[in-house]
């Protein structure tokens, strides 16, 4: 199996800490390739040229959700990824991605040139991504041991270390401690230490 993926992408990394959690990282060949390059050596398998992508055989596989549960499958271990039927836990996973959404949209608006970016994009974002910080102090709790790893809680330790690492939401700590807390077990955890952006990922978008 290959994923195609950049150091750079939440999503990338979400698959990526999934494959670490099932034992499969030495089954898993990592393909670093660019973004918005026509050059790619993603571009003829997949046209969209968007990571991650992976490929087996004649598979090739996009979208996070999709690749994790398809690791799910091949691991044969605990899944990730909620089944379809469990309705609640689907619903919590869909909140989850969807925060990870407005983090990375946040985080893209901000690598524009400040004369580029949206002003009310910008607040749009940060008001979801507030709102949803606030949820998730309230609904989750610090794990007394081991963080357990599946695609809702990896969707929020990832969009919470985007925040951290592109500093924004910042303060957020002083007034969500129980959050705090949460993702400190998750920041621990030697996958989510190899899987940190790289500086590249500030800097500015460029045409």
């Amino acid at each position: 199996m290959k994923l195609f993926y950049t150091p750079n992408s939440p999503y990338a990394r979400v698959c990526r800490i999934v494959a670490d959690a099932h034992g499969l990282t030495d089954a898993l060949e990592l393909a670093r390739v660019p973004l918005r390059d026509t050059a790619s050596a993603l571009i003829p398998l997949s046209a969209m040229g968007r990571v991650p992508v992976l490929v087996n055989g004649d598979l090739v596989l996009s979208e996070a959700r999709h690749i994790c549960a398809y690791l799910d499958e091949k691991a044969g271990t605990a899944p990730s990824v909620a089944a379809y039927g469990d309705w609640p836990l689907v619903a919590s996973e869909a909140a989850a991605l969807a925060f990870l959404d407005a983090v990375t949209v946040w985080t893209r608006e901000m690598r524009r040139n400040e004369d580029e970016r949206s002003p009310f994009l910008l607040q749009a974002e940060e008001e979801q991504v507030m709102r949803m910080i606030g949820h998730y102090d309230g609904v989750l709790e610090a794990p007394a041991g081991s963080p357990p790893l599946n695609f809702e809680t990896i969707c929020i330790a990832v969009a919470m270390g985007s925040l951290d690492f592109y500093e924004l939401a910042l303060n957020w700590r002083d007034n969500y401690l129980t959050l705090a807390a949460w993702i400190d077990a998750y920041n621990a955890l030697p996958i989510m230490r190899d899987t940190v952006p790289t500086a590249a990922a500030m800097n500015l978008f460029t045409r």
